[in-house]
């Protein structure tokens, strides 16, 4: 996975944040991504694991559970 495909699905799996709270989320990610620069994006992406991680850990702390049955808390 790439950093885009990261932030792509990352941003397609917070539907239903309020629009400031995901624009200040994807805005976070993406500088992580700057600052550690384009040699580090692997190290990241393991670091972060996944999308649905992050999006899971994002709607935790603004208090939005999710009612998938499929995603794994």
């Amino acid at each position: 996975m790439k950093r885009e495909d990261f932030m792509r699905q990352l941003e397609r799996l917070l539907e239903g944040v309020a629009a400031e709270e995901k624009k200040e989320a994807l805005s976070y990610y993406q500088s992580y991504f700057e600052d550690a620069g384009e040699e580090n994006e692997e190290r990241i992406l393991k670091e972060l694991e996944s999308p649905e991680k992050v999006a899971r850990i994002i709607k935790a702390d603004m208090g939005i559970q999710s009612f998938n049955r499929f995603m794994k808390f």
